[in-house]
């Protein structure tokens, strides 16, 4: 299980080396991982920037993304699964091309926590 309060800069790096400098910066001078502050400066307008561009379907980048989306949605806890909806997808619904593209990519378990925000936000 992966579980919250075990996320860190090491997480992202080990999956993402070509981030580690961004993190570097996101986590400079905290004494705590701040997971929600540093995943949504990470990764959230990386995400909505890929999935703007015409090559969004066979992009490595946005793949692995996607994967750790569902490895998170799987194997986390209740916070960890809560950084996924709140943090790193549900900023998706904010663009109509984001939110379709997005659901094309979504795990099976992304997906679940995907619907779940059905029931508090409209579909652009």
């Amino acid at each position: 299980m992966i579980e919250y309060s075990s996320l860190d800069a090491g997480f992202i790096t080990k999956r993402f080396p070509e981030l580690k400098a961004q993190v570097e910066k996101e986590t400079k001078g905290h004494d705590e991982f701040l997971a929600h502050v540093v995943f949504a400066n990470v990764f959230n307008a990386l995400t909505a920037e890929l999935l703007k561009k015409d090559e969004y379907l066979h992009n490595d980048t946005l793949d692995r993304i996607f994967d750790m989306f569902e490895e998170l949605s799987t194997d986390g806890d209740e916070e960890t699964k809560n950084l996924v909806q709140v943090t790193l997808i549900e900023h998706l619904w904010d663009d109509k091309t984001t939110y379709s593209r997005a659901s094309e990519l979504l795990g099976e378990h992304t997906k679940e926590l995907w619907n779940d925000i059905g029931s508090y936000l409209r579909t652009p």
